[in-house]
């Protein structure tokens, strides 16, 4: 019988397996592996040409004047909007502005005891002159109060928390509450009697008493002046120096706490910008190329996605300056190496990228 008429014997399909395992499976795994490896190479491991990261924005809220921290009215990491007051300054030593007070006192009175003495003085400036120091002396015993006040405000608040913890009786607390209330009367008081009083020594000052009263030769006019002087730097002592926010972002750092006494100039916090506008880099030593303004980069993330972005250099520094320590750090450069210059480099934020101030990326410029 003719074998060519013989029905064919079906190969098994261990052996179909093994003839594809043995000559197929390896040269297609050995092509997959390539093109994983040029996707790989391209993407994510042919090198940047240097690294850059969004620049960190922030500024420090310092104290105007010498006193202590009054209030602050934000914590950390709370957003700010820029103009925001965020605290006040106080008086250091509110015992002190009282004694000035009563400096500014006696010397008043012994202007008063000098003019009660003036025979040559037109009756009509004598008057005006009187009714001047009584209403200075009316402000004095206010700015007096208003400094007791704040002393009282002070004492209350930290016996709020005492007595709530049972530390302070309920009778102490309720004398320190009422004497901040009796303080608050009297300033209420002695604020309605100047203000029946100014309107009246405005009506009573004719310009012809005023042009007696402030004539060269008196003496007196000049010391009721000085004392004018001392009195309204007294008053704005009173008042707390606001603390207002000059940027929005959120508070990144406490330097000083409410009650806390600082110098003019101290800093109370620190307000970071909560986006970036530049990308700021650095160009090692030596320069494969010279960068200028205008030239196209392509920005890679380094997040597991790595998202890229297009931008271009908007600002290129003159000299060479020591690259920051967070961007070395980048770099993963040995640690404790000496301070490496390079070449300050300014990016455009990239569109559709959202990154933190401070994070870094890889930028390759072509």
């Amino acid at each position: 019988m003719d074998p060519r008429l013989l029905p064919p014997i079906p190969t098994p399909p261990a052996q179909r397996w093994r003839e594809v395992r043995l000559l197929y499976l390896p040269r297609a795994m050995f092509i997959l592996g390539v093109i994983v490896a040029a996707v790989l190479w391209t993407r994510w491991v042919a090198p940047a040409t240097l690294v850059a990261e969004a620049e960190v924005t922030f500024v420090e809220v310092r104290a105007p004047q010498a006193g202590v921290v009054a209030s602050l009215d934000v914590a950390l990491l709370q957003p700010v909007t820029a103009g925001q007051v965020i605290g006040r300054i106080g008086i250091a030593n509110p015992r002190l502005l009282d004694a000035t007070l009563a400096v500014i006192r006696s010397e008043v009175g012994m202007l008063s005891a000098t003019m009660a003495g003036t025979t040559d003085r037109q009756r009509m400036a004598i008057e005006w002159e009187r009714l001047t120091l009584e209403s200075m002396n009316h402000r004095i015993d206010l700015a007096a109060l208003k400094v007791r006040l704040q002393q009282a405000e002070s004492e209350l608040a930290r016996a709020k928390p005492l007595q709530a913890a049972g530390l302070v009786t309920e009778e102490t607390f309720e004398q320190l509450r009422n004497a901040r209330n009796v303080l608050m009367a009297q300033i209420e008081e002695q604020g309605k009697l100047l203000a029946h009083l100014d309107p009246l020594l405005a009506t009573f000052a004719t310009p012809e008493a005023q042009r007696a009263a402030l004539a060269p030769e008196s003496a007196l006019t000049s010391a009721i002046k000085v004392q004018e002087a001392k009195l309204q730097l007294a008053e704005a002592q009173l008042t707390p120096q606001p603390l207002v926010a000059p940027m929005a972002g959120v508070v990144s750092l406490l330097a000083r706490r409410a009650g806390e006494n600082v110098a003019a100039g101290d800093p109370i916090l620190r307000i970071s910008a909560t986006r970036s506008d530049r990308l700021v880099g650095y160009l090692r030593q030596p320069l494969s190329f010279e960068p200028k303004a205008g030239m196209t980069a392509e920005v890679a993330t380094r997040t597991s996605a790595r998202d890229h972005a297009t931008t271009q250099i908007v600002e290129v520094g003159p000299a060479m300056e020591p690259i920051s320590p967070s961007l070395l750090s980048a770099m993963h450069l040995p640690p404790n190496t000496p301070p490496e210059p390079g070449l300050r480099v300014h990016f455009a934020m990239p569109q559709g990228l959202n990154l933190r101030p401070g994070e870094h990326v890889d930028v390759t410029v072509h």
